[in-house]
């Protein structure tokens, strides 16, 4: 549960290292490197669309790096790697893996014991889990486009309570981070194969600013024994300090709670609702409200998802309110050499442009460790 948590919260990648339950099965050894490999190869079709610049096909990939250096027990230099399409922009034209970048998503120093972890370095702060666990091909879609924070540059830690944590066995396990931080505008910001331009102070933004003026504080937990379902909590609390010429500061909240339900066996059935506000979102005089509700259904190596999320953005006055929706349904199938092959269709209606998607997703991880 505790690395869970650190891998998933803590540190706010979908993918990082699976080391820590891989070091568990054999003798550690220091300093040793480890790596995963995390691919995603993705067909979207727009098939129908309000709008005919959003009717094309789109064949890219998401591949995630994830490397480790262990130099002593606890203590490690991670990084995430992300090879992914820059810039999807062009109305209208069919893509066949164009415009991919390769940019250093995160690079940290870490150390980790059963009771707290500390970090510092590039990283991306948590904040919300909608990103990360809504199920279905395009559930976390519109969560990342909102509000997932990510490339920050600071340090924090971690409290991990319960378990072989403070506190010892008791009523579940809970994890508490603090993490401050400021948006990345060194070189790291920049990509490889596909311009992307170096982020500059001038450029403003939230927590644009060089230096600890932004903070994320986040409480998650579950574990909890003699109930018939199997809950996690989520509660998170982020402020980030407006940069040059944004007029306001961010302040958002999230709440979310999850669960897995054992109907027998093979099945098990997981709903997920999430809701996250922000006041003076993007650092600009609008209050921005994301709901998202989805559940996703497990009978083998077989899996259904079915995903809803709103956004919906009250600007300042004389602007107009924008309405986001997006439903989503997909289903997969988890071969046992790995390979994972998903199906989905997705209907967005943003302000009262529908358009209409069907997709492909094939995800295989790879690892090796040296020595």
């Amino acid at each position: 549960m505790q690395r869970r948590i650190i891998e998933s919260f803590l540190l706010g990648a979908a993918l990082l290292l699976p080391t820590t339950v891989q070091a568990q099965d054999r003798e550690e050894s220091f300093p040793r490197f480890e790596a995963e490999i995390d691919i995603e190869i993705q067909n979207d079709w727009n098939f129908d669309s309000d709008d005919p610049d959003n009717e094309f096909n789109n064949l890219f990939t998401t591949t995630e790096p994830g490397l480790g250096f262990y130099i002593l027990p606890g203590l490690s230099i991670q990084s995430g790697l992300v090879i992914e399409e820059i810039d999807n922009t062009q109305p209208g034209e069919d893509r066949v893996f164009d415009q991919h970048g390769l940019f250093v998503e995160q690079l940290y120093l870490l150390y980790e014991q059963d009771a707290f972890a500390a970090f510092g370095g590039k990283f991306n702060p948590s904040f919300g889990i909608g990103w990360d666990i809504t199920p279905g091909v395009y559930g976390t879609d519109l969560a990342e486009e909102f509000y997932e924070q990510t490339e920050r540059i600071g340090f924090g830690g971690a409290l991990f309570l319960g378990g072989e944590g403070i506190g010892g066995d008791g009523f579940g396990e809970h994890t508490f981070t603090a993490q401050t931080f400021f948006a990345d505008t060194t070189i790291l910001s920049e990509a490889f194969g596909e311009e992307r331009a170096q982020t500059r102070l001038s450029s403003g933004g939230a927590s644009n600013t060089e230096d600890l003026s932004s903070f994320s504080v986040t409480l998650e937990g579950g574990g909890f024994e003699g109930l018939p379902v199997d809950p996690t909590y989520y509660l998170g609390v982020t402020y980030q300090e407006g940069g040059q010429g944004d007029p306001e500061d961010l302040l958002g909240f999230a709440a979310g709670l999850s669960g897995a339900i054992e109907i027998t066996d093979d099945l098990v059935v997981e709903p997920f609702v999430e809701y996250v506000h922000f006041d003076n979102a993007e650092a600009q005089d609008q209050d921005r409200d994301i709901f998202t509700a989805a559940v996703g259904t497990y009978y083998g190596p077989w899996n259904l998802a079915l995903a809803y999320t709103e956004v919906w953005t009250d600007p300042g006055t004389g602007v107009v309110d924008r309405d986001v929706h997006q439903y989503q349904i997909s289903a997969g199938y988890s071969f046992d050499f790995g390979l994972d092959v998903d199906i989905g269709y997705k209907l967005n209606d943003d302000e009262d442009v529908e358009t209409h998607t069907v997709g492909v997703l094939f995800h295989y991880a790879l690892g090796f460790a040296v020595p």
